[in-house]
Protein backbone atom coordinates (compact mmCIF):
# COMPACT_ATOMS: atom_id res chain seq x y z
CA UNK A 1 0.00 0.00 0.00
CA UNK A 2 2.68 2.44 1.19
CA UNK A 3 4.73 1.65 -2.79
CA UNK A 4 1.58 2.49 -4.29
CA UNK A 5 1.02 5.72 -2.55
CA UNK A 6 4.81 6.42 -3.27
CA UNK A 7 4.07 5.64 -6.55
CA UNK A 8 0.93 8.02 -7.05
CA UNK A 9 2.57 10.49 -5.30
CA UNK A 10 6.13 10.48 -7.64
CA UNK A 11 3.73 10.32 -10.91
CA UNK A 12 1.56 13.04 -9.35
CA UNK A 13 4.29 15.52 -9.02
CA UNK A 14 5.79 14.75 -12.33
CA UNK A 15 2.46 15.76 -14.28
CA UNK A 16 2.09 18.46 -12.16
CA UNK A 17 5.45 20.15 -13.14
CA UNK A 18 4.64 19.30 -16.66
CA UNK A 19 1.26 21.39 -16.22
CA UNK A 20 2.80 23.87 -14.47
CA UNK A 21 5.75 24.89 -16.87
CA UNK A 22 3.66 24.45 -20.06
CA UNK A 23 1.05 27.25 -18.00
CA UNK A 24 1.50 30.62 -18.92
CA UNK A 25 0.38 30.85 -14.95
CA UNK A 26 4.69 29.59 -14.44
CA UNK A 27 5.69 32.89 -16.66
CA UNK A 28 3.19 34.87 -14.57
CA UNK A 29 0.79 35.23 -16.67
CA UNK A 30 -2.79 36.11 -15.58
CA UNK A 31 -1.77 36.53 -12.02
CA UNK A 32 -1.55 39.94 -9.72
CA UNK A 33 2.20 41.23 -9.61
CA UNK A 34 3.36 41.78 -6.19
CA UNK A 35 4.52 44.47 -4.41
CA UNK A 36 8.05 43.36 -3.73
CA UNK A 37 7.34 41.79 -0.10
CA UNK A 38 8.97 39.05 1.65
CA UNK A 39 7.63 35.53 1.41
CA UNK A 40 9.44 33.29 3.26
CA UNK A 41 9.43 29.46 2.33
CA UNK A 42 9.05 26.68 4.72
CA UNK A 43 9.57 22.97 3.15
CA UNK A 44 7.51 19.63 4.41
CA UNK A 45 8.85 17.47 6.48
CA UNK A 46 11.80 15.36 5.39
CA UNK A 47 11.96 18.16 2.55
CA UNK A 48 14.37 20.95 2.71
CA UNK A 49 14.56 24.10 1.05
CA UNK A 50 15.59 22.99 -2.23
CA UNK A 51 11.85 21.20 -2.64
CA UNK A 52 11.04 24.80 -3.35
CA UNK A 53 13.29 26.30 -5.62
CA UNK A 54 10.34 26.45 -8.40
CA UNK A 55 7.86 28.31 -6.32
CA UNK A 56 10.69 30.49 -5.28
CA UNK A 57 11.73 31.23 -8.59
CA UNK A 58 8.22 32.11 -9.56
CA UNK A 59 7.82 34.25 -6.87
CA UNK A 60 10.85 36.60 -8.00
CA UNK A 61 9.19 36.82 -11.49
CA UNK A 62 5.76 37.89 -10.23
CA UNK A 63 7.25 40.61 -8.39
CA UNK A 64 8.47 39.13 -4.63
CA UNK A 65 11.27 38.86 -2.60
CA UNK A 66 11.45 34.97 -1.28
CA UNK A 67 13.92 33.52 1.17
CA UNK A 68 14.32 30.22 1.55
CA UNK A 69 14.40 29.00 5.34
CA UNK A 70 17.48 27.72 6.22
CA UNK A 71 16.69 24.24 6.36
CA UNK A 72 18.36 21.30 4.22
CA UNK A 73 15.85 18.33 6.19
CA UNK A 74 13.13 19.15 7.95
CA UNK A 75 12.93 16.64 10.53
CA UNK A 76 13.75 16.60 14.23
CA UNK A 77 12.76 18.92 17.10
CA UNK A 78 9.61 20.88 15.40
CA UNK A 79 11.22 23.18 18.24
CA UNK A 80 14.17 24.09 17.41
CA UNK A 81 13.01 24.25 13.69
CA UNK A 82 11.13 27.62 15.63
CA UNK A 83 14.04 28.44 16.48
CA UNK A 84 15.89 28.83 13.79
CA UNK A 85 12.91 29.93 12.02
CA UNK A 86 12.55 32.84 14.59
CA UNK A 87 16.21 33.77 13.62
CA UNK A 88 15.62 33.82 9.88
CA UNK A 89 12.64 35.95 10.57
CA UNK A 90 14.20 38.43 12.53
CA UNK A 91 16.95 38.95 9.81
CA UNK A 92 14.71 39.00 6.79
CA UNK A 93 13.03 41.92 9.14
CA UNK A 94 15.68 44.37 9.40
CA UNK A 95 17.29 43.59 5.62
CA UNK A 96 13.32 44.93 4.20
CA UNK A 97 12.06 46.47 6.74
CA UNK A 98 8.55 44.97 6.09
CA UNK A 99 6.43 42.39 7.21
CA UNK A 100 6.36 39.32 5.83
CA UNK A 101 4.18 36.25 4.14
CA UNK A 102 4.97 32.75 4.78
CA UNK A 103 3.85 30.23 2.55
CA UNK A 104 4.69 26.54 4.35
CA UNK A 105 4.46 22.95 2.58
CA UNK A 106 2.99 20.64 4.98
CA UNK A 107 4.86 20.51 8.01
CA UNK A 108 6.16 23.63 6.98
CA UNK A 109 2.71 25.08 7.06
CA UNK A 110 2.42 23.81 10.50
CA UNK A 111 5.59 25.38 11.49
CA UNK A 112 4.67 28.89 9.72
CA UNK A 113 1.52 29.16 11.90
CA UNK A 114 3.20 28.43 14.94
CA UNK A 115 5.55 31.60 13.68
CA UNK A 116 2.88 34.00 13.16
CA UNK A 117 1.52 33.41 17.06
CA UNK A 118 5.48 33.63 18.20
CA UNK A 119 6.44 36.71 15.89
CA UNK A 120 3.37 38.87 14.72
CA UNK A 121 5.00 42.12 14.44
CA UNK A 122 7.04 40.35 11.45
CA UNK A 123 4.30 38.00 10.06
CA UNK A 124 1.58 39.21 8.45
CA UNK A 125 0.15 36.29 6.48
CA UNK A 126 0.49 32.84 6.46
CA UNK A 127 -0.30 30.52 3.82
CA UNK A 128 0.10 26.48 3.88
CA UNK A 129 0.04 24.15 1.35
CA UNK A 130 -1.11 20.64 2.84
CA UNK A 131 -0.70 21.09 6.25
CA UNK A 132 -2.42 19.65 9.26
CA UNK A 133 -3.19 22.39 11.16
CA UNK A 134 -5.90 20.64 13.31
CA UNK A 135 -5.22 17.01 14.46
CA UNK A 136 -1.15 17.06 14.31
CA UNK A 137 0.25 13.33 14.01
CA UNK A 138 -3.73 11.93 14.03
CA UNK A 139 -4.46 13.87 10.80
CA UNK A 140 -1.53 11.86 9.38
CA UNK A 141 -3.63 9.36 7.07
CA UNK A 142 -2.71 5.51 8.87
CA UNK A 143 -1.14 4.27 5.71
CA UNK A 144 1.80 6.63 5.83
CA UNK A 145 1.88 7.53 10.21
CA UNK A 146 3.86 4.89 10.80
CA UNK A 147 6.30 5.47 8.31
CA UNK A 148 6.71 8.76 9.38
CA UNK A 149 6.46 8.35 12.90
CA UNK A 150 9.79 5.66 12.44
CA UNK A 151 11.79 8.70 10.56
CA UNK A 152 11.05 10.59 14.12
CA UNK A 153 11.59 8.27 16.21
CA UNK A 154 14.87 6.97 14.27
CA UNK A 155 16.18 10.79 14.43
CA UNK A 156 15.44 10.93 18.38
CA UNK A 157 18.06 7.75 19.17
CA UNK A 158 20.80 10.19 17.59
CA UNK A 159 19.87 12.97 19.59
CA UNK A 160 19.02 14.45 23.29
CA UNK A 161 14.89 15.03 22.10
CA UNK A 162 12.72 14.91 25.11
CA UNK A 163 10.32 12.75 25.32
CA UNK A 164 7.31 12.68 22.68
CA UNK A 165 9.56 15.42 20.32
CA UNK A 166 8.06 16.05 17.52
CA UNK A 167 4.07 15.70 18.48
CA UNK A 168 2.21 17.66 19.80
CA UNK A 169 2.48 15.98 23.69
CA UNK A 170 5.97 17.63 23.41
CA UNK A 171 6.16 19.84 26.60
CA UNK A 172 8.03 22.35 24.50
CA UNK A 173 4.62 24.18 24.17
CA UNK A 174 4.47 23.69 20.46
CA UNK A 175 1.05 22.82 20.79
CA UNK A 176 0.06 26.10 21.87
CA UNK A 177 1.56 28.05 19.29
CA UNK A 178 -0.04 25.92 15.97
CA UNK A 179 -3.21 25.39 17.69
CA UNK A 180 -3.78 29.23 19.08
CA UNK A 181 -5.60 31.44 16.72
CA UNK A 182 -3.94 33.80 14.28
CA UNK A 183 -3.44 37.06 15.37
CA UNK A 184 -5.36 40.00 14.61
CA UNK A 185 -2.94 41.35 12.77
CA UNK A 186 -2.47 38.72 10.30
CA UNK A 187 -4.56 36.17 7.72
CA UNK A 188 -4.12 32.45 7.50
CA UNK A 189 -4.96 30.91 4.54
CA UNK A 190 -5.24 26.92 3.69
CA UNK A 191 -4.59 25.35 0.22
CA UNK A 192 -5.78 21.82 0.05
CA UNK A 193 -6.86 19.02 -2.01
CA UNK A 194 -9.78 16.28 -0.77
CA UNK A 195 -7.64 13.36 -2.67
CA UNK A 196 -4.26 14.04 -0.31
CA UNK A 197 -2.46 10.88 0.30
CA UNK A 198 -0.65 12.42 2.99
CA UNK A 199 -2.39 14.44 5.61
CA UNK A 200 -6.39 14.28 6.00
CA UNK A 201 -7.66 17.18 4.35
CA UNK A 202 -10.45 17.51 7.10
CA UNK A 203 -7.39 18.46 9.51
CA UNK A 204 -6.22 21.52 6.95
CA UNK A 205 -8.91 23.48 7.40
CA UNK A 206 -8.95 26.59 9.55
CA UNK A 207 -12.82 27.58 10.31
CA UNK A 208 -11.14 31.38 11.35
CA UNK A 209 -9.41 31.35 8.19
CA UNK A 210 -9.43 31.25 4.81
CA UNK A 211 -9.93 27.83 2.89
CA UNK A 212 -9.13 26.85 -1.05
CA UNK A 213 -9.42 23.54 -2.73
CA UNK A 214 -7.43 22.21 -5.47
CA UNK A 215 -7.21 18.97 -7.27
CA UNK A 216 -4.23 17.11 -6.91
CA UNK A 217 -2.25 14.90 -4.92
CA UNK A 218 -0.32 16.50 -1.49
CA UNK A 219 3.63 16.42 -2.87
CA UNK A 220 2.82 17.91 -5.76
CA UNK A 221 0.93 20.54 -4.04
CA UNK A 222 4.21 22.61 -4.75
CA UNK A 223 3.93 22.35 -8.36
CA UNK A 224 0.34 22.48 -8.60
CA UNK A 225 -0.41 25.39 -11.13
CA UNK A 226 -3.85 25.83 -9.45
CA UNK A 227 -1.70 26.40 -6.06
CA UNK A 228 0.08 29.21 -7.72
CA UNK A 229 -2.90 30.77 -9.40
CA UNK A 230 -4.53 30.48 -5.87
CA UNK A 231 -1.18 31.76 -4.25
CA UNK A 232 -1.07 34.80 -6.65
CA UNK A 233 -4.24 35.91 -5.55
CA UNK A 234 -3.99 35.76 -1.68
CA UNK A 235 -0.66 37.38 -1.80
CA UNK A 236 -2.47 40.23 -4.03
CA UNK A 237 -5.25 40.55 -1.33
CA UNK A 238 -2.91 41.06 1.66
CA UNK A 239 -0.94 43.38 0.59
CA UNK A 240 -2.60 46.19 2.22
CA UNK A 241 -2.33 44.01 5.43
CA UNK A 242 1.12 43.41 5.38
CA UNK A 243 1.77 47.22 4.31
CA UNK A 244 0.01 48.32 7.69
CA UNK A 245 2.49 48.62 10.35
Amino acid sequence: MLLQITASAYFDFLQQYASLIRDPVSRGVGVPHGDGRPVLLIPGFTAGDWSLGPMAAWLRRIGYKPYVSGIDLNVGCPQRKLELLGWRIEKIARESGRRMTIVGHSLGGVLGRAMATLKPAHVCEVVALGAPIRQGWTGVHDQVRPTLEAIQSFWQLFSSAPENCGTMACACGIADAVFAATPERSRFSSIYTRRDEVVHWESCIDDAGSNFEVSGLHVGLIVNREVYRVLGDILADGAAGCAAA
